[in-house]
């Protein structure tokens, strides 16, 4: 007879556990998710939130070991319903921190679904939006950059593994010929024909690099191990958003169109954007 693997009592010939405590196990997870996301968007007690959390996983049977994963689908939700309107606002920012400080818990846990750089890059916007006149940098960088900012630069957001593409045009001739061989000798041809060309143009967006893409408050900054260019907002025409990335067009006769693609397309147009219209 084996034992149920929920509460490790006898589950019966060839049974594995007790549907009454595989629902149980069920439920519970689905309460504590619940139960974090709710406390972290209305004003529930942290310290009552987590002993009610601890209670459920007892009498749930849920293990210590998937306790992370429900706090990390629990902050999702709640990310999620603050992002509805698209910010987070300063009492959302706050509710957030303070979830963060009681449960202490570690970054790649809160970041799991990338909640953790959808805040962000909400905080970024919002404090482009109240038009600062000195802007901070929210990220933290390990390691060093390809390039060198101003002094009165600052660091907004960085993509890695981006590509940069740049569109190449190929003119060719294309034509046919139509005529007329007459035989003047022996074994040898003479033909008189006459040709015409058309010149026909190809374009073709060609990769130029795959590095890091980097966003300022002045420049755009591209460096990989091939292409490394920078690029002043004063510059741009134009800006258009992608689902994976950004096109641009600079000022100038001899200026191409250029992409970065595998980024945030929407969250990268609306924050160079509201920098040039600042």
């Amino acid at each position: 007879m084996s034992k149920c693997k929920f509460c490790g009592q006898n589950a019966g010939f060839f049974k594995s556990f007790h549907k009454e405590c595989e629902l149980s196990y069920i439920l519970g997870k689905v309460d504590i998710r619940n139960k974090i996301s709710n406390a972290i968007t209305s004003t529930v007690d942290f310290s009552s939130c987590e002993n009610e959390i601890n209670n459920i996983a007892h009498t749930s049977f849920i293990p210590d070991s998937e306790i992370s994963e429900l706090y990390s689908f629990g902050f999702f939700s709640a990310v999620e319903t603050f992002l509805e309107d698209g910010i987070i606002s300063v009492e959302e920012e706050q509710k957030i921190n303070d979830f963060k400080k009681h449960f202490k818990l570690d970054q790649d846990i809160l970041d799991k679904y990338g909640s953790i750089q959808k805040v962000c890059k909400a905080l970024i916007l919002r404090d482009i939006f109240e038009n600062k006149t000195s802007l901070t940098s929210r990220i933290v960088i390990e390691g060093t950059l390809p390039f060198l900012l101003q002094k009165d630069e600052t660091l907004l957001w960085v993509f890695k593994n981006v590509e940069f593409y740049e569109l190449q045009t190929k003119t060719t001739f294309e034509g046919s010929s139509q005529g007329l061989s007459i035989k003047i000798a022996q074994g040898l041809y003479y033909r008189t024909s006459s040709f015409k060309g058309n010149p026909v143009t190809n374009q073709h967006m060609k990769l130029l690099g795959t590095g890091i893409l980097a966003i300022t408050n002045i420049n755009l900054y591209f460096g990989s191990t091939t292409k490394t260019v920078k690029i002043p907002y004063k510059k741009l025409i134009s800006i258009t958003p992608y689902s994976d990335g950004i096109g641009i067009q600079k000022d100038g006769v001899s200026s191409k169109p250029q992409i970065f693609k595998e980024i945030d397309g929407w969250f990268a147009y609306n924050l160079i954007s509201n920098l040039i219209s600042k």
